[in-house]
């Protein structure tokens, strides 16, 4: 039963806790410290990955101290690694370093190169985490050193998809991809498929940043379907959240907004099916406590019976004397186990209470997220139709100007009106198309609509002109080159000298055009 309990522990924490449950009953019963100590670590990892972290480390401690005391030096130190883990989820973050340091203490001393660079591994992590680069790649190198030389592929596909975590942090996003590749290799080779749900997704988080759609869809994808075929909740609405991303960097709002729509109603199944399932883990340790105390009692009754049989041999009055004491120091203890028992009732029934607030309070949180997100969809799509309505605005005006100017070269010719007058009138018409204030408006609306899009390509290409920033602002909106033309006041010959030098500028390879590069940026 501890074994099953243990196979469970990371993919059905439900039957993990059944199992280790009722091998803690029986280990309690047979007075087996081995047992107990392994069905507890179990109990701790389950309330671990439930987010319970506190009854995490009350389990895990009680195993602890049972390992330590059998003196088995393994159990110890991967029990001091699942403590380390407790602590670090509940930002505990001093506690966490010094368990960790203390197994590797334990492998180095049993020179177990496996536990070594698992735990090289979790403090290379803990260092990522704390924002200490150097000190991450420092210990997961040696954590990949030592995989390899054991020659163990799932190992090496953790290590890699840490290496690749930290490169990502750093913003270095084509070091990652080519780290979480390795990771996903790996991950294949060994058949670990829930490790391989999550670095898919860390795939196409690397394609996401880099603004590259379509990998990403794809890759994000393909962990979503295996994630949900795999039944690995956490896992799917963690890729639906990417997907969301995804189109929501691309501006394909309705995509966007149906993956958070998805992601939202999938949160909340998953809540409730895990509040439910803690409810009846603290109800099961509820009935476990009082099985416990029922026995304790038991063997006291035992006990006393002993004492009663040999009390005979005394002889009368000594038994009356010492039958009569036993039974004041019983009464005594049964009203203080009574008073514990339901001590410890209503400490179970609060626990219980608190997490049903706990229930309501997220649920709430969610629906505000969820009104947050209305308000900001509709934002957006003011400000896109404020975009729309500006930009046909400044083409009808340029249109208007440029048909004035026309006539007035045509009055220039037919006319006797001086030259002079009708040049500064041309001149003033060429002011305005130059010096048109709607621009300014205009490019703040666009950068609001599209992520800050000439913020990020200046930063790529800081050689782009104001004039080229302008011309792919436009082609990135899809307008057309006749109305990209009225727009900035030149002849369709003087645009297409105008993309062929912008082309030049952003290096775009043989065969690919503007519009098609612009709008996956």
């Amino acid at each position: 039963m501890n074994g099953l309990g243990n196979f469970y522990t990371s993919t059905d924490p439900d039957s993990a806790f059944y199992y280790a449950k009722r091998a803690l009953d029986e280990a309690l019963e047979s007075g087996n410290l081995h047992q107990q100590a392994q069905a507890q670590r179990t109990i701790g990892q389950v309330f671990y990955l439930q987010g319970a972290y506190d009854n995490a480390i009350a389990y895990l401690t009680d195993a602890l101290a049972k390992f330590s005391q059998l003196e088995m030096k393994a159990e110890t130190a991967q029990t001091l690694l699942s403590l380390g883990a407790a602590y670090q989820f509940h930002n505990l973050w001093a506690e966490a370093i010094k368990e960790y340091k203390r197994a590797r203490s334990i492998f180095e001393q049993l020179a177990d190169s496996t536990g070594m660079a698992e735990t090289y591994g979790v403090i290379g992590h803990y260092f990522e985490k704390t924002a200490q680069a150097d000190s991450a790649f420092y210990y997961q190198y040696k954590a990949l050193q030592l995989y390899e030389a054991l020659d163990d592929p799932r190992g090496k596909a953790t290590i890699y998809d840490n290496i690749g975590s930290v490169y990502e942090d750093l913003g270095q996003f084509d070091k990652a991809f080519e780290y979480f590749l390795l990771s996903a290799h790996y991950d294949s080779l060994c058949n670990n498929l829930p490790a391989l749900v999550n670095t898919l997704n860390n795939l196409g988080d690397t394609f996401r940043k880099r603004g590259k759609v379509a990998e990403a869809v794809a890759y994000t994808n393909l962990a979503l379907h295996l994630a949900d075929s795999l039944q690995l909740n956490y896992e799917v609405l963690s890729a639906y959240h990417d997907m969301a991303k995804v189109y929501r960097s691309n501006g394909q709002l309705s995509l966007a907004l149906s993956y958070y729509d998805s992601a939202y109603e999938f949160s909340q199944e998953l809540f409730n099916s895990q509040i439910a399932g803690q409810i009846a883990n603290f109800q099961t340790l509820y009935e476990t406590q009082e099985k416990e105390q029922a026995i304790a009692r038991l063997e006291a009754g035992k006990r006393i019976d002993r004492q009663a049989k040999n009390s005979l041999v005394i002889g009368g009055l000594g038994l009356v004397f010492f039958t009569a004491l036993v039974a004041v120091q019983e009464r005594k203890r049964r009203n203080k186990a009574t008073e514990a028992l339901k001590a410890q009732k209503a400490l179970s029934d609060e626990r219980i209470r608190n997490i049903e607030l706990e229930q309501q309070a997220l649920q709430a949180q969610l629906e505000n997220k969820r009104l947050k997100e209305e308000q900001f969809y509709l934002e957006l799509e003011a400000r896109s139709q404020d975009l729309t309505a500006k930009t046909l605005h400044i083409i009808q005006k340029n249109r208007l100007l440029k048909d004035i100017r026309e006539q007035i070269d045509q009055l220039e010719k037919e006319s006797k009106m001086k030259a002079e007058v009708l040049e500064g009138l041309s001149n003033s018409i060429d002011k305005g198309f130059r010096f048109d204030t709607e621009w300014e408006h205009f490019q703040d609306t666009f950068n609001q609509v599209h992520d800050d899009f000439t913020l990020r390509i200046r930063s790529r290409y800081p050689e782009l002109t104001d004039s080229d920033i302008r011309l792919c602002s436009l082609i990135r909106m899809g307008i057309s080159s006749k109305d990209i033309s009225t727009l900035l006041g030149i002849n369709t010959d003087s645009l297409r000298v105008a993309r062929y030098r912008l082309k030049k500028k952003l290096h775009l390879r043989h065969g690919l055009k503007l519009k098609e590069f612009l709008a996956e940026y």
